[in-house]
């Protein structure tokens, strides 16, 4: 199957969720903005040397978009992806260019911070583009054994003394 074109797959993204407000950050992202003009609310863009700073005066978002920037120190990033899943966004999704997909924006990096690949989509400029998304609805399930009906093992209440 051909990947999609990354205006289509934000396309299908934003009709799926239906944000209300979306946050951009990156510094190359005009086609992506051309995108999300169909999008109904508020759109905020950072560019982003400037997100680490202006984040903590923003509200929060129903949806972040993360273009992977090279110049960005490790940290940084870390910081910022991590700021934007537990604060700032409901659901945040990572844009990474393939040449950029090692150090901070390598695969084992952004799991290591709890996203997930949500495919691949092709630019502009036609070069491959690899996503990743992190959405606190899906990150993780509940195990079986984590309901009240399995705590305290009550199968064996009143069989033994305590």
């Amino acid at each position: 199957m051909a990947d999609e074109t990354l205006n289509a797959r934000l396309q299908h993204v934003l009709q799926e969720l239906r944000p209300s407000s979306v946050l951009l950050i990156g510094d190359s992202l005009a086609p992506v903005v051309e995108a999300l003009t169909g999008a109904e609310g508020t759109i905020t863009r950072l560019a982003s040397a400037e997100a680490t700073q202006r984040l903590a005066a923003l509200g929060i978002y129903d949806l972040a978009l993360v273009q992977a920037d090279a110049d960005l120190a490790e940290l940084e990033i870390e910081a910022l992806l991590a700021r934007l899943r537990d604060v700032y966004a409901r659901k945040v999704l990572a844009i990474v260019a393939a040449d950029l997909a090692d150090g901070p924006w390598s695969r084992r990096s952004l799991t290591r911070l709890g996203f997930t690949p949500y495919g691949t989509a092709v630019g502009a400029e036609g070069e491959r583009l690899l996503l990743y998304q992190f959405d606190i609805a899906i990150y993780k399930t509940t195990p079986d054994w984590l309901s009240p009906n399995s705590w305290a093992n009550p199968e064996l209440w009143d069989k033994y003394r305590w």
